[in-house]
């Protein structure tokens, strides 16, 4: 399947984008998990999780993508 760079370049923003928002997610759900006050903490623990390996995958589609088009 061949990917354009505009595409490449949206995933990788995206990509980024929910890395920074589940990274700072993390902070919340530390200090949220210190404090005892989280409802299932298993539950947000995994979410976060999800979130961070879906950013890293689309960040890593978006590079690869982006390095491809500039050899072509």
């Amino acid at each position: 399947m061949k990917l354009s760079r505009r595409s490449a370049t949206i995933l990788l923003v995206i990509g980024v984008y929910m890395l920074l928002t589940w990274g700072t997610r993390v902070f919340t759900f530390l200090s949220e998990f210190r404090a005892g006050t989280l409802v299932a903490p298993g539950v947000h623990f995994s979410l976060v999780v999800i979130g961070l390996a879906i950013g890293v995958y689309l960040a890593y589609l978006g590079i690869r993508g982006r390095r491809a088009t500039r050899r072509a």
